[in-house]
């Protein structure tokens, strides 16, 4: 129905958190940060390791950086840990990740012995939704309530693989999904002979332009309406002012999975 001050229909929106108590009580207290991830994940600690937190029976895992994407960098030194101490099998955690690490980081940690998977870390909001009804503080759940309630509720997806074109033109910047692949699920199995082309599956992205590191700012959309099933796979953006820019992309998923990459573009 259109709005009678402006006499336009009401676009469609989406609620971000723009701060988390959480992360910002983490950021100060690591290791209260790592017991909660590895209880969430259901992963025993381990000790007198560098990069490698916890173990979660043959594979072992490391919890990805609080306001900071998982790098490559970070990614081979996980991999070097795990040669040298005889882990063929790991998972990395991550909330947010490098353009480069996806397949790259996989056929590097192949090359090296390591089966690696790479996995989304749920977002603070999503967890806090698994302890409505509980009346708890998520900073002070017991972990009995971790290791039984939560984790019936929280999923971890394997990262989607999603490959993004970059173009510049001096002070325009145009992002292209060229692909994208979910890991291999019952769930999708049910659904893959109906789907052409494997972008099909996005069911909403957005772009921060200039992402700062901490809080994401929508500062674009694309989403899937009845009237037409699929996103737009570009999306253009004119700056301002020339210089180094830091740009965060959020794909979710049919299933609800989030996807989020950061890509870093120079523009004159």
């Amino acid at each position: 129905m259109p709005d009678k001050k402006y006499n336009k229909p009401a676009r469609p929106f989406e609620l971000w958190n723009i701060g988390n108590y959480e992360t910002v009580y983490w950021q100060e207290k690591q290791d209260e940060y790592l017991a909660f991830m590895l209880k969430l994940y259901q992963a025993q600690p381990l000790t007198g390791f560098r990069y490698l937190h916890g173990r979660k029976s043959e594979r072992a895992v490391h919890i990805g950086p609080l306001n900071a994407p998982v790098t490559m960098e970070e990614v081979e030194k996980v991999v070097i840990e795990c040669r040298a101490n005889n882990f063929n099998k790991a998972d990395v955690l991550g909330w947010e990740w490098s353009y480069e690490v996806n397949e790259l980081a996989k056929q590097l940690a192949k090359k090296n012995g390591v089966d690696l998977r790479l996995v989304q870390i749920p977002s603070v909001n999503e967890i806090k939704s698994s302890l409505v009804g509980f009346d708890l503080q998520l900073l002070k759940v017991p972990d009995q309530v971790v290791e039984k309630e939560l984790t019936k509720y929280i999923k971890f997806p394997e990262v989607a693989y999603l490959e993004i074109e970059i173009k510049t033109n001096r002070n325009e910047v145009i992002l292209k999904i060229t692909d994208f692949q979910l890991a291999p699920t019952a769930e999708l199995a049910e659904i893959a002979s109906k789907v052409k082309d494997s972008r099909e599956l996005i069911d909403y992205w957005a772009v921060d332009w200039d992402y700062k590191g901490d809080t994401f700012h929508n500062q674009w959309q694309s989403f899937r309406t009845k009237k037409n099933p699929r996103v737009d796979y570009e999306a253009e953006h004119k700056y301002e002012v020339g210089g180094e820019y830091q740009i965060m992309v959020k794909v979710v998923d049919v299933f609800g999975n989030d996807t989020n990459k950061v890509l870093k573009v120079e523009v004159k």
